[in-house]
């Protein structure tokens, strides 16, 4: 089992004639062994970044990588004992399944070929790929290419496992249940594991913990239910969540309310100063319809079978609020209807800073 350790790793860009850019600013990350953490964030955060530094195809410009308390840094990729899972699988076209998955293994020279041909078998097995081991890249589905891709960095047994957007290019069936798949695997083989993605649902439903980055700087590192429940800041709160949190700048009232508007004000969670200026984040399932709220008139609807999605505005504010109705539920436009928001489940963050408050 291996520990991985980020300290203080930096990345910066720098051109003739064109100022820095600093990619990633010093991060610091642990992971236990057989962790698996979820990097989490826009087109751009230096997510991919990370762990291109991680498995040596970027310089490090500071900082360090350590595995099992030994440096990475300066050492060249193919003497790093880490597995990758490219976004765009990067198979070999005229090879068979079978021989993809053992060319590395071959390449390097440190395995017999009755071993290569055994270990082989074994993860095929393991993956789900024993049918197709005779089959081309071509003929495969993106399902079963992101499967030989997963496994031909897992048959070189690594250190540390790396996946770069490993579902990105499959449909909502075949992302399913590869992620499903995916988590299966790397909880059986224990390697300690970093996801780099985008999608929030995916990190939500693999990760052991979320690092939530947003220009090149973790605004968050916690559980998936630290991330959701308890964010950080404004950002964190509004990337993760679907439908995503309601926000709504306000003004803390004499006593100790927010103030939307003239007519509209919201019960805080904590104690915050009176005339402090904050933004309230109410997330749509922890709003509901009774008779003794909020007075709030129907824009839209959408009936979702499981659930409902209801897009309404309050008296006097500018942004909708969007609320996440029960099945059953059946609104009309320039409905009227009452909105009930339980202020432990009411977030509240600094309007300046954008930090929580809570």
């Amino acid at each position: 089992m291996t520990q991985l350790e980020l300290r203080e790793l930096r990345k910066t860009y720098a051109a003739r004639g064109r100022p820095a850019v600093d990619a990633v600013c010093g991060i610091d990350l642990a992971l236990r062994s057989g962790e698996l953490l979820g990097l989490l964030g826009p087109s751009g955060c230096g997510k991919s970044t990370t762990l291109r530094m991680i498995a040596g195809l970027e310089t490090v410009t500071g900082g360090d990588i350590l595995v099992d308390g030994a440096s990475l840094v300066g050492r060249p990729a193919g003497r790093r004992n880490v597995g990758v899972a490219f976004e765009n699988y990067a198979l070999y076209p005229p090879l068979t399944v079978a021989e993809n998955l053992g060319f590395g293994l071959r390449a390097r020279g440190r395995a017999a070929r009755g071993d290569v041909d055994r270990r082989v078998r074994d993860i095929a097995e393991r993956v789900g790929l024993t049918g197709i081991l005779d089959a081309r890249p071509a003929g495969l589905s993106s399902g079963q290419k992101q499967r030989v891709s997963l496994a031909r960095a897992l048959i070189r047994e690594p250190d540390v496992l790396l996946l770069d957007e490993p579902l990105s290019h499959l449909d909502a069936a075949q992302r399913d249940t590869t992620r499903r798949e995916l988590k299966r695997i790397q909880r059986d083989l224990g390697h300690t594991t970093i996801l780099v993605t985008h999608d929030q649902e995916e990190a939500l439903s693999l990760a052991d913990r979320i690092a939530v980055m947003k220009d090149g700087v973790i605004q968050q590192l916690g559980t998936p239910y630290e991330i959701y429940d308890s964010p950080a800041n404004v950002f964190v709160a509004d990337f993760v969540g679907e439908p995503p949190i309601n926000l709504f700048p306000a003004t803390v009232t004499a006593d100790g309310h927010a103030r939307l508007s003239d007519s509209v004000r919201l019960a805080l969670p904590v104690p915050v100063a009176a005339g402090r200026e904050v933004v309230v984040g109410i997330r749509p399932e922890d709003l509901g319809l009774a008779a003794d709220g909020l007075p709030a008139r129907v824009l839209a609807h959408e009936p979702l079978l499981e659930s409902g999605i209801a897009t309404l505005t309050l008296d006097g504010v500018e942004r909708p609020l969007v609320v996440l109705t029960d099945p059953d539920v059946r609104l009309a436009h320039d409905e009227s209807v009452r909105v009930t928001a339980d202020p432990h489940l009411t977030h509240v963050f600094d309007a300046d800073t954008g930090d929580t408050l809570r």
